[in-house]
């Protein structure tokens, strides 16, 4: 005679034989993907603040990376893309761990909520993806944060730019180099009106900001008023 066992036990058995482990320093824990000593790790920039795209800046105007900036006329990160951010940003990005976006929406929905210039933006747009870098991800990181700062601020989600460049990764290349390899890799989706508007760019990561800038760009030359940007993290 077979005994049936509940659904719980088996959930129990399988968390004793392969217990969750932090994501980034492997430590075992309970539930999450992240331990609460790597969590109090984590840096959040403090001003004073690059005005452009909030870097933090000592004793100059803007970052090395803003000095000749146009198109983007304000941003914010919730945090510094230092350990153990950098970790946790790389399982969200590359290894599937999409409910990361509930931790990063939420912290960034909160910096939106108490920003003077992002609060009252009109619309949310994420940086898109390559088609088939889309189709072989199964998903947009700046599209799953979007998604968690609009359910909590209210702002719209506007999907109205289109990646027509397969951009190479950017990991490697210096700031010029990232610059052209992004330049017009970008158009706005035909039939979308963006004029007069306070639009507010989405993505995970900000290095020397060459992707979101380029996309300020096209926002700015198809009729955008102010263009900001937020996002998970900032290199300092």
């Amino acid at each position: 005679m077979l005994l049936k066992l509940p659904l719980w036990f088996f959930n129990h058995l399988l968390n004793f034989v392969l217990p969750n482990s932090c994501i980034v320093c492997g430590k075992e824990i309970e539930q999450n993907l992240v331990c609460n000593d790597c969590l109090n790790l984590i840096v959040h920039p403090e001003s004073p603040l690059c005005p452009h795209c909030g870097r933090p800046i000592e004793n100059v105007k803007t970052c090395i990376f803003c000095r000749f900036e146009k198109n983007l006329d304000y941003g914010r990160a919730f945090t510094l893309y230092v350990p153990p951010v950098d970790k946790i940003i790389h399982h969200f990005k590359y290894r599937g761990k999409t409910i990361l976006a509930d931790f990063f929406g939420l912290g960034m929905s909160g910096i939106l909520k108490n920003d003077f210039y992002l609060h009252d933006a009109d619309y949310l747009t994420p940086v898109p993806l390559f088609w088939w870098k889309k189709l072989r991800r199964t998903y947009n990181q700046a599209e799953l944060l979007s998604k968690i700062i609009n359910k909590e601020s209210g702002i719209p989600v506007l999907n109205c730019l289109v990646r027509v460049k397969n951009t190479r990764t950017q990991t490697r290349l210096d700031h010029k180099k990232r610059q052209e390899n992004v330049k017009n890799a970008f158009r706005l989706k035909k039939g979308i009106s963006i004029r007069n508007k306070k639009i507010i760019i989405i993505d995970d990561v900000m290095t020397t900001g060459a992707t979101i800038k380029e996309c300020a760009r096209v926002l700015k030359e198809n009729g955008a008023e102010e263009v900001y940007s937020l996002v998970g993290a900032i290199t300092h």
